[in-house]
């Protein structure tokens, strides 16, 4: 448990694996969510459905059987959902909610392009449907602190408004003296989620103004005082000009949604010199899944838990979680997707190699923390689960 508050509460700026991206299936093991993430999910019930768009809605998912659904903000909760024709398929989406209300927790979904599992969603949920759900998992996180007085800078494009949300929430509700600036971008007004929820918390006197919320619509007609264009360099800089000369002093940025907006938004961030520990990123999109290199053969790996050794062949191509789940190994996982940083374990001896992007920063990587589920070992190896 230590370890995973580690995890959730500190500061890592590196680029970041999508919650959405698809995880190369092992060449030998079946998938983990057929193997291990039926036995270690809770079901949750889906006890309302909010049309958000046209293209995204939101869940409220309870415990049926009353028990806590407790998350930091920011975090995400992976979804495992069975479609009939093979093992389920994982997909990972933030919560949206306030974390104050551990009784009950929103995700909200966006319908992908080809999205198998965000198009079945988005048309099918309904209240009364049960969900398997694992987590909550996630770096992209803000610990909420009553007695902080900060700044926090939210730059989001599309779906990537749903972590901010449950972020935003936080620091209106548990923080007096901070506050929070928003840049939105969207395609046109009737694209924006969250619409009428942002402006109420906008205008809510309870808020005292604390959130400022500045909407970027490719097409702004029908939202009055919406600018016009892309989230681009040139765009987020003259969002932050118009904010005030100290908009952005000692502020935090969060960052999440298309990699292209990310990329144009980090330009101007870097441009206005500020510094990489003050930004947290997030991708919403999927970015091509770079798979490092393999051995050509098995090898093997002895891996070290609780003062007990057990060593297992891990065959080529597949991963140190895949090889320990499937020798019953108690691992600990989560998103499985190198995004969560659940399965960490510390290399002690040997080579792996692991796929990228994934959420390690440099200094985990200098402390030899790797991640099980994306490690591929090219020598023997040994390492050791927390």
């Amino acid at each position: 448990m230590l370890s995973q508050l580690r995890r959730d509460f500190r500061m890592v700026f590196g680029a970041r694996p999508s919650p959405v991206i698809a995880r190369p299936a092992s060449p030998v093991y079946p998938s983990i969510g057929a193997s291990d993430s039926a036995s270690r999910a809770r079901t949750l019930e889906i006890a309302a459905v909010a049309r958000e768009t046209a293209d995204a809605v939101t869940l409220t998912l309870r415990d049926a059987t009353g028990l806590a659904i407790p998350f930091v903000p920011g975090q995400f909760f992976t979804v495992l959902v069975a479609l009939g024709d093979g093992a389920p398929l994982r997909r990972a989406y933030s919560a949206s909610s306030s974390h104050l209300d551990p009784s009950q927790v929103t995700i909200t979904i966006k319908r992908v392009a080809g999205g198998r599992v965000s198009s079945h969603l988005v048309e099918t949920a309904a209240v009364g449907q049960r969900l398997s759900v694992l987590g909550p998992s996630g770096e992209f996180t803000l610990a909420p602190d009553r007695a902080a007085a900060r700044h926090i800078v939210a730059i989001a494009g599309g779906s990537g408004i749903t972590p901010i949300m449950a972020i935003t929430r936080a620091v209106l509700d548990v923080e007096p003296a901070s506050r929070v600036t928003l840049l939105y971008g969207n395609r046109d007004a009737s694209s924006i989620i969250f619409a009428g929820e942002l402006d109420r918390l906008a205008n809510d006197p309870a808020a005292g103004g604390r959130l400022v919320v500045r909407h970027v619509l490719e097409d702004p007609t029908g939202r009055p005082g919406a600018a016009g264009g892309r989230l681009d360099a040139a765009t987020v800089a003259a969002q932050l000009d118009g904010c005030g000369p100290a908009a952005t002093d000692d502020a935090t940025f969060y960052i999440c949604g298309p990699e292209a907006m990310m990329a144009e938004a980090r330009t101007a961030l870097a441009l206005r010199g500020v510094a990489a520990e003050h930004i947290r990123e997030e991708r919403f999109s999927s970015p091509a899944r770079r798979q490092t290199s393999q051995a050509p053969s098995a090898q093997p790996v002895t891996i070290r838990k609780s003062g007990v050794a057990l060593d297992v062949i891990v065959p080529a191509g597949a991963t140190i979680l895949d090889a320990g789940l499937a020798a019953g190994v108690k691992l600990d996982l989560s998103c499985a997707m190198g995004g969560c940083g659940a399965c960490a374990v510390k290399l002690t001896a040997g080579d792996v190699a692991m796929d990228e992007p994934n959420c390690l920063g440099p200094a985990d990587r200098a402390r030899g923390t790797i991640l099980a589920c994306v490690a591929r070992p090219l020598s023997p190896c040994t390492v050791e689960a927390p």
